[in-house]
């Protein structure tokens, strides 16, 4: 379920488009199966030659009967090595070494054919790929140290959602390629890869002019605002003001033109337009003005290469200044491995700094009122500025708290103020001040 026959056949059909003779030559599947798998990717196998060794095909004058069970593998052999004289391909795709290593009578015998079969398809000039079934219990180490190429593919299947697959080059003789895993999904016509992000193929871009949030009283204590190029993290328990933050910086960022992205793991758009909307931030009006879009994800559908890769597609084609995740936490949860997760997001982050592009991320923290906050994973480390909020009981009110705790690219207040968040308005106060939701002055946020 990896996607090893899916992969052959869309390596012969890049072959076919180049006029390239392709042919399939299997031991583990007849016909009328790889027909199946290649209807459900609207492949047409009429472009290539299919012959299959090894199984009971009836009514294909070109195929060949053989019972695997019972039939010597020398002479399996010879019927592989007659298909292909027959043939004659450029491109061969092999399905699968598990039976020929089923067969063999020893590990020597097996290498044997092995590198007879390498050096018979060499001398023909084919471009051979060679599918292979493996497990943990069974790793072939033979067929890894002949073969010129090793490639690696692997599935999956959490509790909830889709099916996480991953492609990993082991060896590449001779070519200079990308090291590590990389996710990837099935799609129809075949493989849609997403290569993990590498940050050190841009380089470092100098740290640019700040990005206020049109409150003075918080851009005071930001340091004048968040530089392009710098990421910052958002943290706080539920409820305090974490999605709101995030978006006041979005909408005073798209009102100066500079286009903004929101990509959504929680709140679906229309809640978020509507809630914004509500506090003054009518983020409605920045999208019909094209400077701001909503790009909502199912936590459990989307691996973090994926979702790398559409961030960056659309950082290059609307090229972005500011990009908003909102939030890690929910993601983070809703797959299995999280150390890769973080991995995966810290290399976007890093890559998108140094593109010159304000990252900004929030992250839901445990504990509700009254409550010691903590968190699971620290993500800290992945962000130039860290902006922490609270809560806590004032008499018969909830009131919200702010503070920066680290800011590397300017100096910052070290004061933890007042977090304001009422009807029309998202305003910061000292606590000296008498400033509710209800008194204070009536500013609309980035006015």
């Amino acid at each position: 379920g990896a996607g090893k026959t899916t992969v052959g056949l869309q390596f012969l059909m890049e072959g076919a488009e180049r006029g390239e003779k392709g042919l399939i030559l299997s031991v583990s599947q007849n016909v009328h199966e790889l027909e199946i798998i290649a209807g459900s990717h609207d492949i047409d196998l009429s472009r290539v030659t299919v012959r299959t060794v090894g199984l009971e095909v009836e009514d294909r004058e070109e195929q060949y009967a053989l019972d695997t069970n019972e039939a010597d593998l020398s002479e399996l052999l010879r019927d592989i090595y007659r298909v292909i004289e027959e043939e004659a391909p450029d491109r061969l795709v092999f399905d699968s070494l598990l039976e020929l290593r089923l067969l063999s009578p020893n590990a020597v015998f097996y290498r044997r054919e092995i590198l007879r079969l390498k050096r018979y398809l060499i001398r023909r000039k084919v471009c051979a790929l060679i599918l292979d079934h493996m497990d943990q219990s069974v790793l072939d180490r033979q067929i890894e140290g002949v073969a010129h190429g090793v490639i690696q593919m692997s599935s999956e299947t959490p509790r909830l959602g889709n099916t996480h697959r991953q492609i990993l080059v082991k060896k590449f003789r001779g070519h200079a390629f990308v090291e590590g895993y990389h996710d990837f999904k099935i799609v129809k016509g075949g493989l849609e890869v997403f290569p993990r992000v590498i940050p050190r193929e841009l380089p470092p871009c100098q740290i640019g002019p700040t990005l206020g949030t049109g409150d003075q009283a918080f851009d005071d204590m930001l340091g004048g605002g968040l530089e392009f190029g710098s990421t910052t993290l958002i943290a706080g328990q539920s409820g305090t003001g974490k999605s709101t933050l995030s978006t006041l910086f979005a909408v005073t960022a798209a009102r100066r033109g500079v286009k903004t992205g929101m990509f959504l793991f929680e709140e679906r758009p229309e809640v978020y337009r509507e809630r914004s909307r509500a506090l003054g931030m009518d983020v409605g009006q920045q999208e019909k003005e094209g400077n701001l879009f909503f790009h909502h994800f199912d936590a459990a559908e989307v691996s973090a290469g994926e979702f790398s890769q559409i961030v960056l597609s659309r950082v290059e084609a609307d090229d972005l200044g500011l990009v908003v995740i909102d939030s890690l936490s929910g993601y983070l949860n809703s797959l299995p491995d999280k150390d890769n997760v973080i991995s995966q997001i810290h290399a976007l982050l890093q890559f998108l700094s140094r593109r010159g592009t304000i990252g900004l991320v929030t992250m839901a923290q445990h504990g509700l009122l009254g409550e010691e906050p903590r968190s699971e994973i620290d993500l800290s480390f992945i962000a130039d500025s860290v902006v922490l909020l609270r809560h806590f009981q004032k008499d018969d009110d909830i009131r919200r708290t702010i503070a920066v705790m680290k800011k590397r690219h300017s100096a910052h207040q070290h004061r933890i103020k007042n977090l304001i968040i009422g009807p029309g308005r998202v305003s910061i106060a000292d606590f000296s001040s008498a400033f509710t939701l209800t008194d204070g002055p009536d500013q609309r946020v980035g006015d």
